[in-house]
């Protein structure tokens, strides 16, 4: 008993000092855990931008942009050899170019994150990733927006200054810190630096798209050809886009006036940089729309036309461009002129001579349909010396004419003429039918009951009696029972014999 006692209280002794060893670790290491935690989050806050891979420092830019430099300097190509590789440059350009938009985004997103404790309102109200890093360079940490607002003017126009002023007296912001306003000087400085390379492979694409695609240069200019293979990822992929799809490639749906509940007519939810182009900016703006739809559907001939020289190694030539860049203008100066006015036709020369009218039987009948009645003709004929009224329609000539007088009013003055006439009757289809029914209905009343048929009679014996008009329906039906009852039987119908 004594050694399992022993035993046991051994090993309750353990593990009490097992317990009591790890307690005041757990306790050093909670509070280490905890300040592990706040450490990362500080660092996460504060180093946000470096953390990130950066593709401004990508290597394989950095190269593109040394060889974009060098050949700038060179004058264009001649052979085939040497135009493939301009070729290349520009396609790996136009692909930089949709990586470096991408990337512009999340530089403006970092931006937003460090910006929003001191006016978070401004990412609504100013959408425009340049017009935002622009603006945020202005305000900066000023909280009184109304002191920065003659600088505000050489970035925005009157009615966003006015909006932000409104704004930035209603916002619940805190000024940054000195660690925020230094990353907020990093972010945004790294924005400029993307903006520039963009302008810098965008002058070297716009340079070279002569040769690249002289086809829609020549459509729609160097610098929107240079936006549209930029957004599409080059001329392969351009080419591949639908006229539909042109129109609205590149689209701004939103603008700080809409964002702001002010008018959005600015903004052009179903045009893209193709509206941009010269031919499109020159026309009324009733026009536009069906200007640009024009443009787009030769837009998207032209890319493949240049795409297909280029992919077979044929001469690039921009003919095409310039041809259908005729046809639209021409189209343009048509749509442009005024409608033409109504042609006024002189009247015909009077003809003094008496004409014939034609005559015959037909005519006659027909003129005899419309000929004024005797009637007629007296109310239509003026009395002369006859007394009228001054007041009324008898002032304004409008009397019953002869029809007034007594002369006209006695007995025998009018007198229904009763010569024999030929009425035209038309033989059309409905007039057929029409006489078939009257002929129909009325052959029915001739075979019919007369409405004076009764069912009393008058005998001499009982004066008036009650006939029952079912009484002879009966005497035929028990006739009938005999030869077609159901119990009769077969029967002949022959006389029998004696």
């Amino acid at each position: 008993m004594e050694g399992g006692a022993t035993l046991a209280d051994s090993l309750l002794d353990d593990l009490d000092d097992l317990s009591d060893g790890d307690d005041p670790e757990e306790e050093e290491s909670k509070p280490a855990a905890k300040d592990d935690d706040d450490m990362n989050v500080e660092e996460k806050t504060a180093i946000s931008m470096p953390q990130r891979k950066r593709l401004l420092d990508s290597p394989s830019l950095q190269q593109h942009l040394k060889v974009i430099q060098k050949s700038q300097l060179l004058l264009p190509s001649s052979t085939k050899d040497e135009r493939d590789d301009e070729h290349q440059l520009i396609v790996t350009s136009n692909k930089f170019l949709a990586s470096l938009l991408e990337e512009l985004a999340k530089a403006h997103g970092v931006v937003c994150d460090i910006y929003k404790p001191k006016f978070s309102e401004l990412e609504e109200l100013l959408p425009n990733f340049i017009q935002y890093k622009n603006a945020v360079r202005v305000i900066w940490n000023e909280m009184d927006i109304a002191k920065v607002q003659e600088a505000l003017i050489d970035v925005l126009n009157s009615n966003q200054i006015i909006t932000l002023s409104v704004a930035g007296s209603t916002t619940s912001g805190r000024p940054l810190t000195d660690d925020e306003l230094q990353q907020l000087e990093e972010a945004v400085v790294y924005m400029e630096d993307i903006l520039q390379t963009q302008q810098q492979l965008t002058q070297f694409v716009e340079s070279r798209m002569e040769s690249l695609a002289p086809s829609v240069c020549a459509l729609v200019g160097p610098s929107t050809a240079a936006k549209l293979i930029g957004l599409a990822g080059g001329l392969a992929e351009l080419s591949k886009i639908p006229s539909c799809n042109l129109q609205v490639l590149g689209q701004v749906k939103h603008n700080s006036a809409s964002r702001a509940g002010l008018s959005s007519l600015s903004t052009r939810p179903h045009q893209g940089v193709l509206a941009e182009c010269d031919m499109v900016q020159r026309c009324p703006k009733a026009m536009q729309k069906k200007v640009l739809k024009t443009v787009a559907a030769k837009l998207a001939l032209v890319a493949r036309c240049d795409f297909v020289n280029v992919d077979a190694g044929r001469t690039r030539s921009a003919a095409a461009g310039k041809k259908f860049r005729e046809e639209i203008e021409t189209k343009i100066n048509q749509w442009g002129e005024p409608d033409k006015a109504p042609v006024l036709k002189a009247l015909p020369k009077p003809d003094l001579t008496i004409k014939k009218r034609r005559g015959g039987k037909r005519m006659r009948r027909l003129k005899e349909r419309y000929e004024e009645t005797a009637m007629m003709k007296q109310a239509n004929t003026r009395a002369f010396g006859a007394m009228a009224g001054e007041y009324g329609d008898d002032s304004m000539g409008k009397s019953m004419g002869l029809l007034d007088t007594a002369e006209a009013t006695g007995v025998g003055s009018i007198r229904k003429t009763t010569e024999k006439r030929k009425m035209r009757q038309a033989n059309t289809k409905n007039s057929r039918k029409r006489q078939a029914q009257m002929s129909a209905i009325a052959a029915q009343g001739k075979g019919g009951t007369s409405g004076m048929a009764s069912s009393m009679t008058f005998s001499t014996v009982q004066g008036m009696e009650l006939v029952n008009p079912d009484a002879n329906k009966e005497r035929v039906r028990e006739a009938n029972k005999k030869w077609f009852s159901d119990h009769a039987g077969f029967q002949s119908a022959l006389p029998k014999r004696k």
